[in-house]
């Protein structure tokens, strides 16, 4: 621009800021049959219309402008666009709006040198079908709106004491947006609607609920949406939720301070986010279900109730409640991770008060079934709740841990990783009654199970096992276990046909008690190191035997040769206990070979029986002498003119002297 064309722009606005322009209104031809769209006057840059009462009209601007508008709207088939002229670039244009809601099924536009637009109406502004293509930003609100220009700026602010009380709502509408959308009012909705946001979508409510008279309103409602760009969501009263499924391709943040649900209706349909969520609350619930995020997923609510199901998260899923709000209602405060969920990172759950890994009927008070399945590591903690655990659930480590109650499953689910850690001031196990483990998770108090059952898990090792001084825990496991790590009272252990091993000296606890249907112990504790009394079951009687505290473990106190129990013939439904003594090792080794038959007959060369034949699973294995009615000693090819021996050079080159059976040849 020229000096001469800037000394006139800013004589022009200046007069414009002593004396706005003003003529007579302009109807524009838009609208017709809907409320029309009539200028009243307008501030500014405003450089003329054209194409008034065509259905497709132009605004000109060669500088920042507000056009005031008595209504406005566009209807199908209808367009106005907004030019920025004389090579003008980055300007601001304010339209506000008097009566009525503004309609828009047409299409509105702003070209390159339009850098923000903005449409004001406290009444309210609805798209329905329309399409609105803009370059640089954009505001859609339901604050009233000023302007005031000092010195060739435009100032736009609100008016003084109005509070917003229209709605926004996009329905079925396309939204082309070069650089940041946002939506200021206190209920926005959006319905199946296409927005590309370059710099992303903000929506912004304010006293969400001021306007709705006895009722409950949703602050931010996005049903079936497709998202090109970041969203971020700013509300202070009535929910945020999202219906229908919908893509976000971007990051999606929340920061609220009521109730916020993601996909609460699903329809059948996901709510798909390409990029991060974080969503934060404070209020009486918080959802995400059928919700698949690529990136992290990290959700906060300070007002009670959250929970996510049917959710697939590509890195780590953080759930958390604060006590933020008052809570005025007195709300437990209560994690629910529900249905089949996927993660490909890390899970971390921070509640206040419990935690539910499972699935649950709430109408029928029924526990339901459902999967947890999570790459990297489980880290729970209940400050002042229960964790309970009902499905099956996969991770590469679990840490459990309830600072003032118990670790609870319902006796069947099954809990899967290569290192659990569990941590209970009460009680560690299952309940195998679904009325009680529900009640014990809604009554907040150390439980003391009549009929107490197991916490189930695949095998590993578990390196932590804890609970206060009246504590007990019961763990099962389906696979061998190695326990590296207890500091308990009383711990009930069993591996089911497989083996169990205490290893090292970080065991404390009050008595550990190993079940009968594990298959051999093996104990690797000094005597003089061992604070806890042991406990097992003998396989000779099934009696349970007791090894004191400070006492060494030695091989006689199992059932078998030198205290390893001998495997074959294994009697059926038999129990095998191995209890390995102060770091020795515990097993004897083959027996010797016996001593061959000092006298053989003359003339007989114990190498020279070829003719004698033993099966070749016994080739290198001795027969003890009173072992004659056998199969390897029947096997023996008797000569026909004198007493076979049953001499036999073995590979290894021991010999082996078996009788020949019957005894009378």
């Amino acid at each position: 621009m020229s000096i001469k064309k800037k000394i006139s722009a800013l004589v022009l606005s200046t007069v414009f800021a002593a004396m706005p322009m003003s003529y007579a209104a302009i109807d524009t031809g838009l609208g017709a049959g809907n409320g029309g769209a009539v200028i009243n006057n307008a501030q500014g840059g405003f450089a003329g219309i054209n194409g008034a009462g065509t259905g497709n009209v132009d605004l000109n601007f060669n500088g920042n402008a507000h056009v005031n508008w008595d209504t406005l709207n566009v209807n199908k088939g209808e367009s106005l666009n907004f030019n920025a002229v004389n090579g003008v670039n980055g300007i601001t244009v304010l339209n506000t709006v008097n009566q009525g809601m503004t309609n828009v099924a047409g299409q509105i536009s702003a070209n390159s040198g339009i850098g923000r637009l903005i449409i004001s109406n406290p009444n309210g502004v609805l798209f329905n079908g329309a399409t609105f293509d803009a370059t640089g930003d954009v505001m859609l609100t339901t604050q009233p709106l000023t302007a005031t220009f000092i010195d060739g700026a435009m100032d736009v602010t609100k008016v003084a004491g109005t509070v917003p009380v229209g709605v926004v709502q996009i329905v079925d509408s396309d939204f082309s947006v070069g650089g940041e959308f946002n939506i200021l009012a206190p209920s926005i909705d959006v319905v199946a609607g296409t927005i590309k946001a370059q710099n992303g979508l903000k929506l912004v409510t304010e006293n969400g609920q001021d306007y709705v008279s006895g009722g409950f309103k949703d602050a931010v409602r996005m049903e079936a949406v497709n998202i090109d760009g970041d969203v971020y969501i700013v509300s202070n009263k009535g929910t945020v939720k999202t219906v229908g499924g919908g893509t976000i391709n971007g990051n999606l943040k929340i920061e609220s301070n009521d109730n916020v649900a993601l996909n609460y209706v699903a329809n059948g349909k996901a709510l798909h986010i390409t990029g991060d969520a974080d969503v934060k609350g404070n209020g009486v619930m918080m959802y995400a279900r059928n919700t698949k995020v690529d990136g992290n997923l990290s959700m906060e609510n300070g007002g009670g109730f959250l929970e996510v199901g049917n959710v697939q998260v590509g890195k780590d899923l953080n759930l958390k409640t604060t006590n933020l709000s008052e809570n005025t209602q007195g709300y437990k405060h209560f994690v629910h991770v529900i249905g089949n969920n996927t993660v490909g990172g890390n899970l971390n759950i921070d509640s206040l008060h419990n935690i539910h890994i499972g699935n649950y009927n709430y109408e029928e008070g029924q526990l339901l079934d459902g999967s947890l399945t999570v790459a990297g590591a489980i880290n729970a903690v209940a400050h002042d709740g229960n964790i309970g655990i009902t499905i099956n659930t996969t991770a590469d480590t679990v840490n459990f841990n309830s600072e003032n109650l118990n670790i609870l499953t319902d006796g069947k689910a099954l809990i899967s990783a290569n290192d659990y850690k569990f941590s209970a001031k009460g009680y560690i196990g299952g309940i195998n009654d679904t009325s009680k483990f529900i009640d014990s998770m809604e009554e907040y108090t150390l439980y003391r199970g009549d009929a107490p059952s197991y916490l189930n898990i695949a095998g590993g090792i578990v390196s932590q096992i804890s609970t206060g001084i009246d504590g007990e825990a019961y763990i099962a496991s389906n696979g061998d276990m190695d326990i590296t790590g207890v500091n308990a009272s009383k711990v009930f252990v069993k591996s089911l046909g497989n083996d169990i091993t205490i290893l090292g000296d970080a065991i404390h606890a009050d008595v550990i008690t190993v079940g009968g249907e594990t298959d051999n112990l093996t104990v690797e504790t000094a005597a003089n190191s061992r604070d806890y009394t042991l406990k097992y079951t003998n396989i000779r009687d099934a009696q349970e035997i007791t090894i004191d505290k400070g006492t060494e473990i030695t091989y006689e106190m199992a059932n078998g040769e030198n205290g390893w129990n001998v495997r074959d013939p294994r009697p059926e439904n038999t129990t095998y206990l191995v209890v390995k003594g102060n770091g020795e090792n515990p097993d004897p080794g083959p027996d010797p070979d016996p001593t061959p038959d000092p006298t053989p007959d003359p003339g007989i060369d114990p190498d020279d029986n070829e003719n004698v034949k033993v099966l070749r699973s016994y080739e290198n294995q001795s027969v003890n002498l009173t072992q004659v009615y056998t199969p390897v000693a029947y096997a023996a090819d008797l000569d026909d003119d004198q007493i076979d021996r049953g001499v036999r050079k073995n590979v290894d080159g021991s010999v082996t002297v078996v009788r020949a059976y019957p005894m009378d040849k």
